[in-house]
C-alpha cells in the first residue's frame, strides 16, 4: 500500500501544474480539512461532486498534496493516504488531459506555420527557376532550328592529343552550346550574335565563334578567339554516338 502510494505520487509530480493561484483554494487543504473534520467516506464524497461540478475550483499543489500523503503514510493512516490519491487523480487527469490537448493546439499551430514557410519557399524556388529559364532566353536570344549543321568536334588535326578538342552540340531547347572535351569544365551556352557567329562571356572565359560553312550550308571549321588553343579548328567528325542527341537546357545561366 505505501509502495502505491509513493508511485502515485511520482506520477502526478511529474505532471507539470497549469493552474495558478488566483484566490483558488488549494486542492491539499481541502482535502486535509474535509479529511480531519468529516471523515474518508465524506471526503470521497465531496470532493466527487466537487469535481463533476466545479473541478477547476482548486489550486492543484502537488508538492503539498505529496506531503499530505505522505504525512498519513508516517501516521500509518494507509487508508486516508490512498483516499488522498482517490480524490486528486480526477482531477490530475483532467489537468494533463488539458495541458495536452493545448500542447496539441500549439503543435498544430507550428505545424501549420511549417507548412505555409515551406510552401512559400517552393513558391520562391519555382519563380526563381521561372525566372533562370526567361533569363536564359532573354540571355541567348531566340531558339533555331538550324543549329545542327554547327555540331561536331573541332580540333587541329596536327596535335597528338585526340581529347584536344571542342564540341559543339544543340540544347533540347534550340540553343547552341559548347565546350571543351577534356576536363570538366562548365559547357559555354552561346548566344546567338549572327547566322554563323556566337558568343560567350563570364567571369573566367570570352569566347566568340564563328563557322565556316560549305556549299550545303554544313561547317567546316571553327574562328575563335580562345588564348590556348590554335585557331582556325577544322571539323574532324561528329560527337561520339553513345552522347545524348541533345543537351537538356541548364537551371541557371551566368553569362556576361
Amino acid at each position: 500500500m505505501k509502495k502505491l502510494f509513493y508511485f502515485a505520487i511520482v506520477i502526478f509530480l511529474a505532471i507539470p501544474a497549469m493552474l495558478t493561484a488566483q484566490d483558488k483554494p488549494l486542492l491539499s487543504e481541502a482535502i486535509r480539512e474535509v479529511i480531519d473534520t468529516q471523515g474518508i467516506e465524506a471526503a470521497k464524497k465531496h470532493f466527487a461532486e466537487q469535481y463533476e461540478l466545479q473541478k477547476d475550483a482548486y489550486e492543484i499543489d502537488m508538492k503539498e498534496i505529496s506531503e499530505l500523503g505522505n504525512s498519513y503514510v508516517n501516521a500509518g493512516n494507509y487508508e486516508a493516504a490512498s483516499v488522498v490519491m482517490e480524490i486528486t487523480l480526477p482531477f490530475m487527469q483532467d489537468m494533463y488531459t488539458s495541458q495536452m490537448s493545448g500542447q496539441s493546439n500549439v503543435m498544430a499551430q507550428q505545424q501549420a506555420e511549417m507548412e505555409r514557410l515551406e510552401k512559400e519557399k517552393q513558391k520562391k524556388i519555382s519563380e526563381e527557376e521561372q525566372l533562370s529559364k526567361d533569363n536564359y532566353k532573354t540571355l541567348l536570344g531566340e531558339a533555331r532550328k538550324d543549329l545542327e549543321r554547327f555540331t561536331g568536334l573541332y580540333g587541329d588535326p596536327e596535335e597528338k592529343n585526340e581529347h584536344r578538342k571542342l564540341w559543339v552540340m544543340v540544347t533540347c531547347d534550340g540553343y547552341l552550346v559548347s565546350g571543351a572535351l577534356w576536363g570538366d569544365a562548365s559547357p559555354w551556352w552561346m548566344t546567338t550574335e549572327g547566322d554563323k557567329t556566337f558568343s560567350y562571356a563570364d567571369s573566367f572565359v570570352k569566347l566568340n565563334m564563328e563557322f565556316d560553312t560549305d556549299a550545303n550550308g554544313k561547317a567546316v571549321r571553327m574562328v575563335h578567339d580562345l588564348s590556348f588553343m590554335k585557331t582556325p579548328l577544322e571539323r574532324t567528325g561528329p560527337v561520339p554516338e553513345d552522347w545524348e542527341p541533345c543537351v537538356e537546357p541548364p537551371e541557371r545561366v551566368q553569362h556576361r
